[in-house]
């Protein structure tokens, strides 16, 4: 009896799915939608879960190669398709990394493109806040958050208050 409810509530579940990804062809929904993966990545790094960081970025990376042209202007095109590839790229090293340093690593990438396609069509969401690391490469690391706490991704809780705020966006 259990296995058919959950069955039942799987399919309910992903018929709901399916009808919410048919309605949101507009750049505002897509938009949250990527952040939202994106912050499920990172949240699964900081609490040194790469078997979350990687389901995440697998969804991310899907829903970067999925979201339809029509959704940016006609003129941003070209801009979005290089900017998706490069994203989607990075989402996938993290699913293909051999273990979470190597995760870590990558979304240091991540996180570079999620801020470049920010500054190019701009957040029209709630507020978002970078964040700079820098004890992590030459000049170090940066990384969104939807609040103003820091907690970063790259040292797990061994150094989840390193860093600063560098920008509202």
């Amino acid at each position: 009896m259990r296995k058919t409810v959950t069955l039942i509530f799987a399919a309910l579940l992903l018929s709901g799915i399916s009808v919410v990804q048919s309605q949101d062809n507009d750049f505002a929904t897509r938009f949250e939608r990527m952040i939202d993966q994106y912050m499920n990545v990172k949240d699964g790094l900081i609490h040194n879960r790469s078997d979350l960081a990687e389901a995440w970025a697998e969804r991310l990376e899907t829903t970067f190669r999925t979201t339809p042209d029509d959704v940016f202007p006609e003129d941003k095109l070209s801009l979005w398709h290089g900017l998706r590839n490069g994203l989607a790229q990075a989402a996938g090293d993290i699913v293909d990394a051999e273990n979470i340093v190597e995760q870590r690593e990558v979304m240091a990438t991540l996180s570079d493109r999620m801020m470049d396609f920010i500054e190019h069509f701009g957040n029209p969401g709630d507020k978002l806040y970078a964040f700079h690391c820098p004890h992590n490469g030459d000049d170090g690391v940066v990384w969104l958050s939807r609040t103003e706490r820091v907690a970063n991704p790259y040292h797990g809780p061994e150094m989840i208050d390193c860093g600063e705020k560098i920008a509202e966006l």
